[in-house]
Formats: structure tokens, C-alpha cells, sequence
């Protein structure tokens, strides 16, 4: 009885967590909340407290990774949830949240192959989802389909990199035998039209879409071999304009019924080299100067000062747009060298959520010793 009054208490300080807008859309704050889903699921405890957690799920909306606020208001919560559990655990927004010294490193999955913007479902379902120009469709699908009804859904925006990525996500996986075209067709790329007209005519010498509508249906990162295993081994329904999910759903349970099994054969997919990222052993000053960033809330500006490499300030960019600060420092030869530039950007970046979230700048050094 003690630990489920410990746990009420706690859900209560995250419902109050959730009335500020940059917890609200912070990763930080979502994991905390599938902390407590895990744990309430495997205890069995109160069904009142999981409705509650369940409107803080559906309330939640992350947009933005941990934004280094200090103090971050969900890790306290967590902390306390797990010392009430008897377990420690790191928060995943690092240590500027003062963590658990316990780190948990989850492994790559071996599938999807290729990067993106995807909802990954149930590997061993036979149905893939483009959700064409509709960035929204993937995610409202899934939560009326269910996961376990598809293998993969997610948008596709163009007619070259986006379908390279469907074709390398389907051909390194056998049980993939529908594709399902939903949503609004992209303007100008026609990510929608180009996947049909590979379907129906594959491409041509110069690795051309042929009938492609697109600006660039070219696909230089496949083979022709890939391309071809593709046509062979799904069969493409075109929704494409549809946005209704329940005619949606309809189509999904009518491919799972004439399901034909996994294809024959897989193929091993080209993959370009990954490389870790590495901290420098030294960091190389730019010759060009330095910066000092300076966000400026009550006048929604940031100010860029540029002082010279000895010291001597050169001049002051302001603006509200990092963008527009950080071209402009480039265009008047403020910047030498391309970490510098990174640093640059990431800073007035930095900065400029600042502003729009609250907490405080703090300018961080560049990497390197």
C-alpha cells in the first residue's frame, strides 16, 4: 500500500511537470512517462493510475531531445521511482541531469537497414506503409492499426533518396510482400507516382525512373539487381490521395488474408561505412577569431561578437534568426575552418531555444583538449 501511495504521488508531480510546454515536448519527460508505463504494467498495479498516465501519454508530444535545462524536472520523478522500485537507471538526456552512475547501451536493431523518420511494427508482417507527403497519417495509423499489423509505415518525401530507402528496408526483409501507397502525394518530387512508375516499368540505364514524374527520379545508391528483387517481391497498392485510416485498415487486413509468405530469396544489402564519432585529441583555434554568443530574451535577439584572435572585439551581428546570424559570420569571413562553423551553429542554436523554451544559455566550449 505504501509503494502504490509513493507512485501516486509521483504521477501527480508529473501531471504538474506536464503543464510546462518545454517538459511537455522534451524526450526527457516521454521517458519518464515509459518508465512508469513498464513499471505499473509489470507490478499490476491501480488501473486509476494508468488511465491517468495514459492521458499524460496521449498529451505528450515530443519535438525536441533533452535541452540541458538545469534543473531537468522529470529525473528527480524518475529517480525516486526507481529508488522506490529498488533499482537505479541513467536518464537518457546525460549528465547534465546528474544520473545514475548505471549506464544502458541498447544495441542497433539489425532492421531496418536504412535511417529515417519510420514507425517500426512487427517484423514478421507481410505489409509496409508509405505514408507519401502526409507527415502526420504514419503515426495516427499506428495507434488505430496497431503496430503488430504492419512491419514498417512511415512518410516519403522524395523520388530518389526516399525510395531508395523503402527498397533497401523491403529487400533485406523476406516477409514484406505488400507495399501500401496512402496519403498526398509529395509537389514537384511525386514520391507517390515515381514508386508506381518503378513498380510498373522499373529504370533505366542511367538508373532513371522510367514515366517518373519527379525533378530527380534517379537512384544512384541501388543496384539494378535490388530494383528488380523489389518489383518481384511486393505487390504495391495504390491509395495514394487516401487519407482515410479505416479504408486504410481495411486494406491491411486484406493483404494479411492473401498473404503469400516470404519471399523466396533476400538479398544483402550495399551499405556505405559507419565511422563512431571521435572527440579531437586537440583543439586547433580558428585564425580567424572567436565568438561570444549573448541571447537576448526580452528583445527576442541573439548578438554574435566576433573579437579578433588577439582579443580586440571586431564587430557585433545581431538578429532573430540563428540562421541568417551564422550565414552572415560566414559571409564576412568571420569563420576559417568547418568545426568552427559546426561550434558556430550549434551554439547560436543552442541560444536561440533559450530564448523560446526558457532556461538558462550557458556558451560551451569547443571540443577538443
Amino acid at each position: 500500500m505504501e509503494k502504490l501511495n509513493d507512485i501516486t504521488k509521483l504521477i501527480e508531480e508529473i501531471e504538474r511537470i506536464s503543464e510546462i510546454e518545454k517538459c511537455l515536448t522534451c524526450q526527457c519527460f516521454y521517458d519518464t512517462l515509459m518508465e512508469f508505463k513498464e513499471i505499473l504494467e509489470k507490478e499490476k498495479l491501480n488501473g486509476a493510475l494508468k488511465v491517468s498516465l495514459s492521458r499524460l501519454i496521449e498529451k505528450s508530444k515530443v519535438t525536441h531531445d533533452c535541452l540541458g535545462c538545469d534543473p531537468c524536472y522529470p529525473v528527480p520523478v524518475l529517480n525516486a521511482l526507481h529508488e522506490i522500485m529498488g533499482a537505479e537507471k541513467e536518464c537518457s538526456c546525460g549528465p547534465v541531469c546528474k544520473p545514475a552512475p548505471i549506464k544502458l547501451t541498447m544495441k542497433p536493431p539489425s532492421w531496418p537497414v536504412e535511417q529515417g523518420e519510420y514507425i517500426v511494427g512487427k517484423k514478421t508482417s507481410p505489409v509496409a506503409i508509405s505514408t507519401l507527403g502526409s507527415d502526420e497519417l504514419a503515426e495516427a495509423m499506428a495507434k488505430r492499426l496497431g503496430r503488430e499489423n504492419f512491419a514498417i509505415a512511415g512518410k516519403t518525401h522524395t523520388e530518389n533518396i526516399g525510395i531508395e530507402k523503402i527498397i533497401k528496408n523491403t529487400i533485406s526483409n523476406p516477409n514484406i510482400r505488400f507495399l501500401i501507397l496512402c496519403g498526398k502525394d509529395t509537389r514537384g518530387h511525386m514520391a507517390g507516382q515515381s514508386l508506381l512508375s518503378l513498380f510498373n516499368k522499373g529504370i533505366n540505364h542511367e538508373k532513371r525512373i522510367i514515366d517518373s514524374e519527379g525533378q530527380m527520379p534517379v537512384l544512384k545508391n541501388l543496384e539494378f539487381s535490388e530494383t528488380e528483387h523489389f518489383r518481384k517481391q511486393v505487390e504495391v497498392i495504390d491509395l495514394s490521395g487516401l487519407e482515410d485510416i479505416k479504408r486504410i485498415e481495411g486494406e491491411v487486413k486484406l493483404c494479411k488474408e492473401k498473404n503469400p509468405g516470404r519471399f523466396e530469396r533476400t538479398m544483402a544489402i550495399k551499405k556505405a561505412p559507419q565511422l563512431e564519432a571521435q572527440k579531437p585529441e586537440k583543439l586547433i583555434l580558428d585564425p580567424s577569431g572567436f565568438f561570444i554568443i549573448y541571447p537576448k530574451k526580452e528583445e527576442g535577439r541573439i548578438y554574435l561578437e566576433h573579437y579578433k584572435a588577439d582579443g580586440t572585439l571586431n564587430e557585433i551581428i545581431y538578429g532573430e534568426d540563428p540562421v541568417l546570424i551564422a550565414s552572415t559570420a560566414i559571409e564576412r569571413n568571420l569563420v576559417s575552418r568547418l568545426d568552427h562553423a559546426a561550434y558556430l551553429g550549434r551554439e547560436l542554436e543552442k541560444g536561440y531555444l533559450s530564448m523560446i523554451y526558457g532556461f538558462q544559455y550557458i556558451q560551451d566550449r569547443a571540443p577538443g583538449k
